[in-house]
């Protein structure tokens, strides 16, 4: 079995970093018991960034989340752009890169890329689904297809990473 030398961490060094953790639930705890920050969980409102309750009985018991990292691009699965299409082999619009910091494509030429592949609308929703998934097109009623996630990202790291935790620091 081969061992890698794994970087020597200072006792100081891992001190001071877990210091704020500890000292971040030391400190809540602390304003609790000061009636600062009253923790009352059974407030509906105290939540205010979760959802309320659906206005319809939910159905779904369980979400499969599928994360691609590597995997096919939205643009020949599940999310059709005409547009791509029609910008197919053209130089990218300036406006879809404005402000962008691009670091590994600095001076060149983009051109913009159409889907691989074709799209056909499934089920009585009219989902749009990549030829290259007829058994998925098959079941399209009862898929949840979401398409409205995004961000000011255009690097494809960055952006996974904002997409799984809601910031583009790893880490």
């Amino acid at each position: 079995m081969s061992h890698f030398p794994l970087p020597a961490i200072q006792r100081r060094a891992f001190l001071r970093d877990s210091a704020f953790g500890f000292g971040g639930i030391a400190l809540s705890s602390l304003l609790e018991e000061a009636g600062a920050a009253p923790v009352t969980l059974s407030k509906p409102d105290h939540w205010k960034g979760t959802l309320k309750s659906p206005h319809f009985p939910v159905k779904a018991k369980r979400v499969i989340f599928l994360c691609m990292a590597g995997g096919p691009s939205q643009f020949e699965t599940f999310d059709w752009k005409p547009e791509l299409k029609a910008l197919h082999d053209k130089p990218f619009p300036a406006s879809f890169t404005k402000g962008q910091q691009l670091a590994q494509l600095q001076n060149a030429e983009l051109k913009a890329r159409g889907a691989f592949t074709t799209f056909s609308k499934h089920g009585q929703s009219g989902i749009e689904v990549s030829d290259l998934f007829p058994e998925i097109g098959k079941q399209a009623d009862r898929l949840c297809v979401i398409r409205s996630m995004q961000t000011e990202q255009i690097n494809h790291d960055t952006a996974h990473a904002f997409m799984n935790t809601g910031s583009i620091i790893k880490g």
